[in-house]
């Protein structure tokens, strides 16, 4: 995958909130996975690579679309970024967007003709 800006703030930003979002997620679920409900089953998703497979899902499920939506999208990524990280800590705004990321992936994989299976 390359990179989705060459805007170096940003970057740093979203290399920041993938690591806080990480550190969230081990320390919350015991481990490098998380838990997504598709086709009304609980899908438990192994993340790969720490922080930088965070990364991936962020470039792909928020910048992405800010990319292919608003004609100033670095701008509003940093701004919004800047709001999602407290420290080494995600903001309750950080997990809340981490949290629609999740349900966007749960909700692709669900209207993907049900070839998931849990």
């Amino acid at each position: 995958m390359s990179i989705i800006t060459k805007d170096f703030r940003l970057n740093a930003l979203a290399n920041r909130y993938a690591k806080a979002i990480y550190n969230h997620i081990k320390q919350q679920n015991g481990g490098d996975w998380f838990r997504m409900v598709v086709n009304e089953k609980f899908a438990e998703v192994a993340i790969i690579d720490g922080s930088a497979g965070i990364r991936m899902l962020v470039d792909s499920y928020l910048l992405e679309p800010m990319k292919q939506e608003y004609p100033y999208w670095e701008q509003l990524a940093t701004s919004l970024l800047i709001l999602c990280v407290d420290g080494n800590e995600p903001t309750d705004r950080g997990k809340s967007i981490w949290q629609s990321m999740v349900n966007d992936m749960s909700a692709s994989l669900s209207n993907d003709g049900g070839s998931f299976h849990a």
